[in-house]
């Protein structure tokens, strides 16, 4: 590297000190990896490095005095007069991008430094060059290029200003057009809008906030309009730009095509409005078919219970009057008969036919409980739980509702209903007791009834489990009865904790209402009693069946002192001969056409005070009796019971004394005399 020459007056100590620094500085830039390299104004290289021997391939030998186009390519010789020419003005030039030429003859990407050198006084004699070597920069560079320019989305970068700087093709595919360098600003389009299609000014678009905020903007959408005037949905992801030092020097952005993905909502959209119609419709088609099924199941159970009310009352009204009128025929034969072989043959009869008279009682009950139908849902719960013994259940039922009515399809359901939860708990809950409560709630206007027991209990979570559904079955069965009644059924119980399952029905405004209780029945007046002694009773028989009318008239034939009236068919017939025949005993079967014998004994008596009723029926049961009774009955009997008892209980009532010359019977039995 030239040295200048020491001035001849110059100190010693000094050129010793200059000496050193120049010897420095000749160190320092052997030592450096970039090639350094000096040359005159007429670029004469007068200095060469051993970084520009790496670089370029020729030694110092080689390069000084030689001039520097020997490193400039033909295509670039113009490079080198402008370069010095600026410094002959004392220009400097820093980090000049530009490709030189090795030994070789392969090209080498630098970037150049370039600064005058001057003398003593200050004039310009020369220039030193510092090149670096940025090939891999710019190959990676290159390689950037090339990945933004295959992406599918639209890259450009603008400078601090906005002034787009670079773009991709795909930038230029969603403008529709090519922005001019240097001149466009913010982004190839002469329009953008917001996302609801407001217009956006210039400045408000995401790469001028980008700018002005000096940070990334993300989340958003917007629309640019082509020159066409088409418009395309896009996403930007404006990105400042900032040098090492942290100055802001431009900005890119990557705008994403949302034309598709606008379309696919809209497809999904379609589709989730099409999936959620199908949805509503398939529901609905499952509600349907689900509430088919509920009433299927309920016809079921009501053509079951409408088929064993037909069996029952088959069985009551033919089979069981049968029997009874056999039982009545046979009373009135056996006095009769002195052969005692034959009279023990029709004991024995008489044995067998009481036994299938109780087995069709029992049959006629398992089948249809005539109670729910004649006196309602209260009666026949209590009539319920007192047959449970019959099953090893003991079971206390608690009537504390007011009187109410039901139609007999809600009222058959229930009973049903409340039948099955025994059964279960005789099944499942390892107990010998269960408790039955009827309750109203009158403000709501609901029915109550809850089947209770302390048993093994379960689960409630696992009811709608698949496994084990074979015991869960009447559960559902019967939630699906109550929903479909307009009620429901709540369940409640744990492992070891008992269960408890509430029944709640809604009742009609009509369903509830006050009953007053009918007048009991009262012994004729003595009046009547002294004018009944002075002439025979007078007997009105009503029962459906003739030959149960033809055996109780066979036997009342049989005493002088009492005369059978009339015969009726049905409540109505009884009430209207009784007004006018004024019988002094009705003979009421309790199970008639028309107007049931119960409601026939009430209007009786409340017409009537003067006639006693005798109830008969081929039910025994204490609620029919009572029923009876309360109707306004003096007394009620089982029909088989009739050959032995009715006479006796009709001078219970209508006491006469013995008349003399009167035909006694004593094959009857030698009625009492009563006074």
């Amino acid at each position: 590297m030239h040295v200048p020459d020491h001035q001849p007056n110059t100190p010693p100590e000094t050129r010793l000190s200059v000496d050193f620094m120049l010897a420095h500085l000749a160190a320092i830039v052997e030592s450096s990896d970039d090639a350094i390299i000096s040359k005159d104004l007429n670029g004469i290289i007068t200095s060469w490095n051993k970084g520009a021997q790496h670089l370029f391939g020729y030694t110092a030998l080689e390069m000084i005095g030689q001039p520097v186009q020997t490193l400039i390519p033909d295509d670039r010789f113009d490079e080198e007069p402008r370069i010095l020419e600026r410094l002959r003005q004392g220009q400097r030039i820093d980090h000049y991008e530009t490709v030189r030429q090795r030994k070789d003859g392969t090209r080498v990407e630098i970037s150049l430094s370039v600064s005058p050198i001057k003398d003593r006084t200050g004039q310009i004699v020369g220039a030193a060059k510092i090149a670096r070597e940025i090939s891999e920069r710019k190959q990676g560079e290159r390689n950037l290029a090339n990945l933004v320019e295959a992406l599918p989305a639209a890259v450009y970068t603008t400078d601090a200003e906005g002034h787009i700087t670079r773009y991709n093709q795909a930038a230029v595919d969603l403008w529709g057009g090519r922005p001019t360098i240097g001149v466009a600003r913010w982004s190839g389009s002469w329009r953008q809008y917001w996302a609801d299609g407001r217009t956006m000014p210039p400045e408000e678009c995401p790469l001028a906030q980008s700018l002005q905020l000096n940070r990334p903007l993300r989340g958003l959408e917007t629309i640019i309009e082509r020159p066409d005037g088409t418009r395309i949905p896009v996403a930007p992801h404006p990105t400042p730009l900032r040098d090492a030092s942290g100055t802001l020097v431009g900005a890119v952005d990557v705008l994403v095509d949302l034309t598709e993905r606008k379309q696919a909502e809209r497809e999904l959209q379609n589709s989730a409005a099409d999936l959620e119609r199908r949805i509503v419709e398939r529901t609905g088609e499952l509600l349907l078919s689900q509430e088919r099924l509920r009433a299927l199941a309920s016809d079921l159970t009501l053509s079951e219970q409408r088929e064993r009310r037909r069996l029952a009352t088959e069985l009551h009204d033919y089979l069981a009057q049968l029997v009874v009128a056999s039982r009545l025929r046979l009373a009135q034969v056996m006095p009769t008969i002195q052969d005692a072989t034959a009279s023990a043959s029709l004991s024995s009869i008489d044995a067998m036919l009481d036994q299938a008279l109780t087995y069709t009682r029992s049959l006629v009950a398992e089948l249809s409980p005539h109670i729910l139908y004649q006196f309602g849902l209260s009666q026949s719960l209590i009539w319920l739980g007192d047959q449970m013994k019959q099953h090893g259940l003991a079971v206390t039922v608690k009537a504390a509702a007011p009187s109410f009515t039901l139609p007999d399809d809600q009222a058959i359901l229930l009973f049903q209903s409340v039948r099955e939860l025994l059964f279960n708990i005789i099944k499942h809950a390892k107990v010998d007791h269960a408790g039955i409560t009827i309750s109203v709630d009158e403000e709501r206007q609901e029915l109550w009834i809850c089947v209770e027991d302390e048993g093994a209990g379960f689960d409630v979570t696992e009811l709608t489990a698949f496994n084990n559904m074979r015991c869960k079955f009447g559960l559902l069965s019967i939630r699906e009865r109550m929903e479909l009644l307009g009620g429901e059924c709540e369940v409640s119980s744990m492992p070891g904790g008992g269960t408890v399952v509430i029944l709640r029905l809604p009742l009609s405004p009509d369903a509830l209402h006050a009953h007053s209780r009918p007048k009991t029945g009262q012994a004729p007046t003595p009046s009547a009693a002294t004018e009944a002694s002075s002439r025979n009773i007078r007997i009105l028989l009503v029962d459906d069946h003739a030959m149960v009318r033809q055996g109780l008239r066979s036997i009342l034939d049989g005493y002088d002192n009492v005369t059978v009236v009339g015969e009726g068919a049905d409540g109505q017939d009884a009430v209207i001969m009784a007004r006018s025949l004024l019988p002094d005993i009705v003979i009421m079967d309790v199970n008639l056409p028309i107007i049931d014998g119960i409601e026939a004994t009430r209007i009786l008596n409340r017409e009537h005070q003067s006639i006693a009723v005798i109830g008969i029926s081929v039910r025994n049961d204490p609620q029919v009796k009572q029923a009876m009774t309360e109707a306004g009955a003096v007394a009620f009997l089982p029909k088989e019971s009739a050959a032995d008892q009715l006479y006796e209980v009709i001078l219970r009532h209508f006491p006469i004394p013995v008349i003399k010359g009167a035909s006694e019977r004593p094959e009857l039995g030698n009625p009492p005399v009563v006074n």
